[in-house]
């Protein structure tokens, strides 16, 4: 406990929770993240699942590059929301839940990111189960994210 009670008076912690725009602005840097993430996420596994034909699902491994430049500051801006209440946001278990499912949608989508850019355009039955469950994995983390404020 010592320790979360640490992290939360650490120069980041004070910031975003005693400053007026610190946590607003950290919040704000977590969405445009979170989208640009998930959103290019979604893309890949809404075209495998079927959506557009016509795009070859090769074509869109070059936006992994941009969905990583999205997830980084998604990580920062989480570790300093998590800095804000480190003492509550520990026994949290919808911030638990949504820590592993982040976890695994991001091994789900590079997985799937990797047979996309290994293979051709042609899209098994496998590869749309993968997609269902990276798209179902990133859904829940979402609302597991936006039950923390709620759900002790």
């Amino acid at each position: 406990m010592e320790t979360l009670f640490w992290l939360e008076d650490s120069l980041i912690g004070t910031t975003v929770s005693s400053t007026m725009w610190g946590y607003p602005i950290v919040l704000s840097l977590h969405a445009v993240g979170m989208a640009t993430m998930v959103g290019i996420a979604f893309m890949l596994t809404i075209r495998v699942l079927g959506f557009a034909p016509n795009i070859p699902v090769t074509a869109l491994s070059p936006y992994w590059r941009v969905a990583v430049g999205g997830f980084v500051p998604n990580l920062l801006s989480g570790t300093a929301l998590f800095l804000d209440g480190a003492s509550e946001l520990f026994f949290n278990w919808a911030f638990r839940t949504k820590l592993v499912l982040v976890v695994v949608g991001l091994m789900l989508t590079w997985r799937l990111v990797r047979i996309c850019i290994a293979r051709s355009d042609e899209v098994s039955l496998a590869l749309r189960r993968l997609a269902g469950m990276a798209m179902a994995t990133w859904i829940a983390a979402i609302i597991s994210g936006r039950l923390i404020g709620y759900l002790a």
